[in-house]
């Protein structure tokens, strides 16, 4: 009479477990940084954090913008050096501009725009710079309506998707008083607010482990939303009432490092508690962030930050 038992206790156990070890062998993890170098002594420092990270089995290398600091020129040696770093590194790299390297270029005696048109041309026209074809990322470009906006793309791993989307820093370049400004700011807008609801609608659609929304810029989720950002915190909103699987917002900007849940419902004001804001170290810190990935978990995501290990 015990066999039975115990017979149905090896079936459950050869049932569960070979599942739960496949699920395991799809994790990964991946190296998150932003908002460096700004001079060079931490361009030195970052170099060699990756190539420390070169060595190790990162799936790919994120760097959230601000790959410059503010004051420093905005030229194409500037953009050509960042080009070849990416392009150097051994694992595809997944890249969003930050407002140093084209916004704020007005403050140093450059034009925004024409920084901008280069940067795309420079670093995301050419497919051996990020080699996002590796990771199977599928741009907005590919879309005739939105052909501009090469630097919007999305791509699915081990279960999540990412969805990368061009907001900046400096109020997402909406500056009042500035034609050529507010007509690109309002372009780009729009063409990231129809990316991310096709990239949200597959999430639901294909019922996705997870998802990670990666930015530049701190976009105040704790309510001190300005208007530049104020459709992309809606539209994050939106997900989050339908999605209720991990969500998480990876973004540099303000220069802190901080893993919190500080955004609420619009009109509940009840805390989203299956979204994560994710801001990585920047400026003075030459640091990354280390984000696992593993759907086999409830929470899919974790984090370890990432030091250059000098010697002793």
């Amino acid at each position: 009479m015990l066999r039975k038992p115990l017979f149905i206790l090896i079936l459950l156990a050869s049932a569960v477990y070979p599942r739960i070890g496949n699920a395991q062998t799809t994790g990964f993890r991946f190296l998150a940084t932003g908002d460096v170098p700004y001079s060079a002594e931490q361009d030195a420092k970052y170099r060699e954090l990756l190539s420390q990270a070169a060595a190790e089995d990162f799936a790919f290398l994120m760097h959230v913008g601000d790959t410059k600091s503010q004051d420093s020129p905005c030229t194409d040696a500037e953009s050509t050096k960042i080009r070849n770093l990416f392009r150097q590194h051994p694992t595809p790299v997944v890249y969003t501009l930050g407002d140093n390297e084209w916004t704020d270029c007005h403050g140093v005696g450059a034009d925004p725009l024409e920084r901008l048109a280069q940067l795309r041309e420079l670093i995301y026209k050419d497919e051996s710079v990020l080699r996002l074809k590796q990771l199977g990322a599928e741009r907005q470009s590919e879309d005739p309506a939105y052909a501009t906006f090469i630097e919007n793309f999305r791509f699915t791993k081990s279960e999540v998707l990412f969805v990368v989307v061009h907001v900046c820093g400096s109020d997402n370049n909406r500056r009042t008083g500035d034609t050529q400004a507010m007509q690109e700011f309002e372009r780009r807008n729009q063409a990231n607010l129809a990316f991310m609801k096709e990239s949200f609608s597959k999430a639901l659609a294909t019922d996705v482990a997870g998802v990670a929304i990666v930015i530049h810029a701190n976009p105040g989720f704790e309510g001190k939303t300005s208007e530049g950002f104020q459709d992309f915190v809606n539209s994050v909103r939106g997900f989050l009432d339908r999605f209720r699987k991990p969500v998480i917002c990876i973004h540099g900007d303000s220069h802190y490092f901080r893993i919190d849940k500080p955004l609420r419902g619009a009109k509940t004001k009840a805390r989203y508690l299956h979204f994560t804001r994710v801001e990585v170290f920047g400026s003075p810190d030459v640091a990354g962030l280390i984000i696992r990935v593993d759907p086999s978990t409830r929470e899919v995501f974790s984090y370890e930050p990432y030091y250059l290990q000098t010697a002793p």
